[in-house]
């Protein structure tokens, strides 16, 4: 019996440090988009994870509420952080055309490390 005790003791273990160290690198990801990211932007990564640094990010000074604001030429994000204080639509379309994927993301801190689709534009809406 003591046999088998130890065995599930051992396994348990293992287990447990394998999920803590798998779920490291996300806490650390998510700390240094919190990083690059100042409150009141929106920031776009072309990788998924946060990786590097931001290769895009807007504000309301260079974002216009209710406008359809393209991602630069060449610029692909797979994932994202909203720290406005506004709710902010994703587009697979540079158009902000509905035809393809959409999503809207509610503000003040909002982390998505992988986005269903590739966001290539985006709307920030009013306040309501």
């Amino acid at each position: 019996m003591n046999r088998m005790r130890r065995r599930i003791v051992c396994a348990l273990a293992l287990t447990t440090s394998l999920l803590t160290a798998m779920g490291a690198p996300s806490a650390s990801a998510g700390a240094t988009a919190v990083a690059a990211c100042a409150p009141g932007q929106v920031c776009f990564w072309a990788t998924p994870g946060f990786a590097d640094a931001p290769v895009v990010s807007f504000e309301l000074t260079n974002a216009s509420v209710e406008q359809c604001v393209s991602l630069p030429d060449g610029v692909d994000a797979r994932s994202f952080a909203n720290r406005m204080d506004r709710y902010v639509t994703m587009y697979q379309s540079r158009e902000c055309a509905t035809e393809g994927d959409f999503g809207t993301y509610p503000g003040d801190g909002v982390f998505v490390p992988d986005v269903p689709f590739t966001v290539r534009a985006f709307q920030i809406w009013e306040k309501s």
